[in-house]
C-alpha cells in the first residue's frame, strides 16, 4: 500500500486542525453570552430599547453604586454596540435604563435648543447632538422586609433599671445601669405648626401616621444633582413635637421612612435576643423594648415621566470643542455648585 509522505501527512493534520478550530469558533459564536447573575432584567431592557444592539459586557460599577460583593448593585453597567454606535448604559436591576441617549440631527434640534446653543457659543459649529431621557432618579425604595440593626431593651431586676443594647443576632450586648435622676416635668410646648410645603406633604403625612399628635416645627432637606438642571430633593428632615418631646425623623418626598426606632413587645423578641438578655441580666423583667429598623434604601427608581435634556457638542472658531447641555425650553444647564460645609 502506498504510504503518505511525512510532509503530506503534516499538511493533512494542519487542515484537520484548522477545520476543528473553525468549528469550535462557530460553536462559540452561537453560544449565548453569560452575564452576571441578577443582571437579567437589565440585559433584557437594553435588548428591548435597542433591538439591533449586540451586548459585549455587563459588570457592576466601580465605586458609587457597587454592592461590594454583598448583594445587588444600584445599577449594572451594560456595554455594547449597534453598528458603529457604541453603547455604555447604566441600568437598574429592575430593568430601567437610567439615561437613554438618542442621536439627533442638527436640523432636528428644537428651535429653543438651537437658539440657546447659538447664543452660548456664537460662531461655533455644531459637531453632534444627543437627546437624553433620564428615566430614573435616586429615591428611597422600600425593602421587601425591614432589616433589624439593633435592639434597645429596658429591664428591671432587684429594683434596678438597666438599658441593654445588642445587635440583631444578640451579639455585642452591653448593659448600662439607669441611675435615678431627677425628673424634669417641663415639656416642650408644641405651639403652632409651620406651614407645610406641598412637596413635603407626603413626608409629613407618613410621620404623622406614626405620631398622630405631631406638631411640625421645622423642615430641611437633602438634595442631589441629577445632571438635568433641576436639583432633586432626596429626603426631608422633619423636626416635630409629640407628647411634649422634641423629635426628628427622615422621610422621602414619596412618603417613605427609610429607618426608625420601632417599639416591640417582649414576646416578639427573637430567641437569640432573649438568650443574650438572660445571659446578661438573668431573671430581669422587660419593661419596654424597641428595635432600629432599616425599611428602605437609596436606589435608582423609575420616574413616572422621563426628564429630557439635549447635549450638543460644538467646535469654536479656534478648534476647541465643548458640550453644551440644554433643557427643551432653551435653558442652558450649568453645573450645580453645592455649598461648602464649614469645617
Amino acid at each position: 500500500m502506498p504510504q503518505c509522505p511525512f510532509a503530506r501527512r503534516c499538511a493533512c493534520a494542519v487542515v484537520v486542525t484548522l477545520l476543528a478550530l473553525a468549528a469550535g469558533r462557530a460553536d462559540d459564536k452561537d453560544k449565548p453570552k453569560e452575564f452576571p447573575k441578577g443582571s437579567e432584567k437589565a440585559v433584557e431592557a437594553v435588548k428591548k430599547e435597542f433591538p439591533k444592539a449586540e451586548i459585549d459586557a455587563v459588570a457592576e460599577p466601580k465605586g458609587f453604586g457597587t454592592s461590594g460583593g454583598k448583594g445587588t448593585p444600584m445599577f449594572w453597567e451594560v456595554h455594547g454596540h449597534a453598528g458603529d454606535r457604541k453603547l455604555d448604559l447604566s441600568v437598574t436591576p429592575e430593568g430601567t435604563i437610567i439615561r437613554v441617549p438618542t442621536p439627533v440631527e442638527v436640523k432636528d434640534l428644537p428651535k429653543p435648543v438651537a437658539d440657546a446653543v447659538a447664543k452660548a457659543a456664537p460662531g461655533a459649529t455644531i459637531k453632534g447632538a444627543e437627546k437624553n431621557e433620564m428615566r430614573a432618579t435616586i429615591k428611597d425604595v422600600p425593602l421587601d422586609k425591614p432589616q433589624v440593626q439593633r435592639y434597645e431593651i429596658i429591664v428591671v431586676k432587684d429594683g434596678k433599671r438597666s438599658r441593654v443594647t445588642m445587635n440583631a443576632d444578640g451579639g455585642n450586648a452591653k448593659v448600662t445601669e439607669i441611675k435615678d435622676e431627677k425628673k424634669d416635668d417641663k415639656k416642650e410646648e408644641p405651639g403652632k405648626e409651620i406651614d407645610i410645603p406641598e412637596k413635603a406633604a407626603k413626608a409629613v403625612k407618613a410621620i404623622k401616621a406614626l405620631y398622630p399628635d405631631a406638631v411640625v416645627k421645622a423642615i430641611t432637606h437633602e438634595v442631589f444633582d441629577d445632571g438635568t438642571g433641576d436639583i432633586e430633593i432626596m429626603r426631608y428632615e422633619v423636626e416635630f413635637i409629640s407628647k411634649g418631646v422634641k423629635r426628628e425623623m427622615v422621610a422621602s418626598p414619596e412618603g417613605v421612612i427609610p429607618h426608625l426606632w420601632a417599639p416591640v413587645e417582649a414576646k416578639e423578641l427573637p430567641k437569640a435576643v432573649t438568650d443574650a438578655l438572660d445571659k446578661e441580666v438573668a431573671g430581669a423583667k422587660v419593661e419596654k423594648a424597641r428595635r432600629f429598623e432599616i425599611r428602605a434604601g437609596l436606589r435608582f427608581g423609575a420616574r413616572e415621566t422621563p426628564k429630557v435634556y439635549y447635549a450638543v457638542r460644538v467646535e469654536s472658531e479656534d478648534k476647541k470643542e465643548k458640550t453644551i447641555k440644554v433643557k427643551p425650553n432653551g435653558d442652558v444647564i450649568k453645573d450645580f455648585a453645592f455649598p461648602k460645609k464649614d469645617k
